[in-house]
C-alpha cells in the first residue's frame, strides 16, 4: 500500500471540460444547470476525507440509470460525464484523464506494486474509490480517482461498506501510520520446498477501527494471494546465493543481508517485498539453514 499525492487538476474545469465532450445537448444543458449542486456534493466529498466517513455519503441504488440523484440529474447523465465526457473523449478531458493515471508512477498504491499498471494502453486503469455506480455525482471528481491496476480495480467492486471500519484504504486521504507502519506479516514453512503464508497483524497501538481496515483492504485486493505468487523467484534465487555467494556467512550475517530489503525505505513497508525479505530474516530456520544438497 502506498500513499500517493491527491490530483491537482481543478473539479471545475474538468466539470466544464466534460460535459463538451457530451454529445447531447439537452443533457449538456442539465449538467451546466446543476454544476453548483455537483460542487456541493464535491465539497461534501472533501468533508468526508477529513474524517474518513466517505460510506455516510448518499448512495444510489443498484442499476436503475433513471434514478434522479440531483434535481433533474439522473445516474444515466452523472455516469456518461465520465465514459463519454471524460474517457471516450478526444479533448482536454481524456488528456486529464491519462494524467491521472500517471499519478502512481507505475506503482499501484491499493497492493504496493504486486500488480501490473500495464493494460492496453500501457498506463494502468482508474479506480473510483466510490464506485460510480452507488456514488454517480462523484463520477469525474479527481480526488475520486485513483490510478490503479486493473486486479485492485476490479477486487474494489461496484459496492462500498455501509461501515467506516470496513472502508478501504484511500491511497490520497488515509492517515499517514497506515503507509508508514508495518502491518503484514509472513509465516515461512520450515520444509522445501519453501512456503510463505501473508497476513495481516496491526500494531498493538491501532484502534480496533483500523484494525478492521486493514484486514478488508487486504481482502478487497486479494493480496494474500497476489502477494504469494510474487515471491518464489527471490525465494529460488536467496537460496541459491545461501549456497554460493553467501555460504560462508553465518546466520546473522546472512539475516543483515536479508534486512537490507526488507528495511528498503524506497519499497512500501506493507508491500510483499518487504514483507517477504523482513519474514525470512526474521526466519531463524531460513537463516541457519545452508540448503546444502
Amino acid at each position: 500500500m502506498k500513499k500517493i499525492q491527491p490530483p491537482t487538476c481543478s473539479p471545475s474545469e474538468l466539470f466544464d471540460d466534460c460535459v463538451l465532450g457530451i454529445s447531447d445537448p439537452t443533457v449538456q444543458a442539465r449538467l451546466i444547470a446543476h454544476k453548483g449542486l455537483i460542487e456541493d456534493a464535491n465539497a461534501n466529498y472533501a468533508a468526508s476525507s477529513a474524517t474518513q466517513t466517505w460510506c455516510h455519503l448518499p448512495r444510489a441504488r443498484h442499476a436503475n440509470p433513471d434514478q434522479f440523484i440531483v434535481g433533474n440529474l439522473t445516474k444515466g447523465d452523472l455516469v456518461s460525464l465520465y465514459t463519454e465526457g471524460m474517457v471516450g473523449s478526444s479533448g482536454a478531458a481524456r488528456k486529464k484523464y491519462d494524467e491521472l493515471k500517471l499519478l502512481a508512477h507505475d506503482e499501484c498504491p491499493y497492493c504496493g506494486g504486486c500488480g501490473e499498471m500495464v493494460d492496453e494502453e500501457g498506463i494502468g486503469t482508474i479506480d473510483h474509490f466510490l464506485p460510480k455506480a452507488r456514488f454517480p455525482i462523484f463520477s469525474i471528481l479527481p480526488i475520486n480517482l485513483v490510478p490503479s491496476c486493473a486486479t485492485c480495480n476490479g477486487g474494489m467492486g461496484s459496492k462500498f461498506p455501509t461501515s467506516p471500519e470496513l472502508q478501504p484504504l484511500h491511497p490520497y486521504f488515509d492517515a499517514p501510520h497506515f503507509f508508514e507502519e508495518k502491518w503484514t506479516t509472513v509465516t515461512v514453512s520450515e520444509d522445501e520446498p519453501i512456503l510463505v503464508t501473508f497476513d495481516v497483524a496491526a500494531p498493538a497501538t491501532w484502534s480496533e477501527k483500523d484494525r478492521l481496515r486493514i484486514l478488508e483492504h487486504f481482502k478487497c485486493c486479494k493480496l494474500r494471494g497476489r502477494y504469494r505468487t510474487k515471491v518464489a523467484s527471490d525465494i529460488s534465487s536467496l537460496v541459491e546465493q545461501r549456497k554460493t555467494v553467501h555460504r560462508n556467512l553465518t546466520p546473522e550475517e546472512f539475516r543483515e543481508v536479508l534486512k537490507t530489503v526488507a528495511d528498503n525505505g524506497a519499497l512500501p513497508i506493507n508491500g510483499w517485498k518487504r514483507s517477504l525479505y523482513h519474514g525470512l530474516a526474521e526466519s531463524l530456520w531460513f537463516c541457519t539453514n545452508n540448503f546444502a544438497a
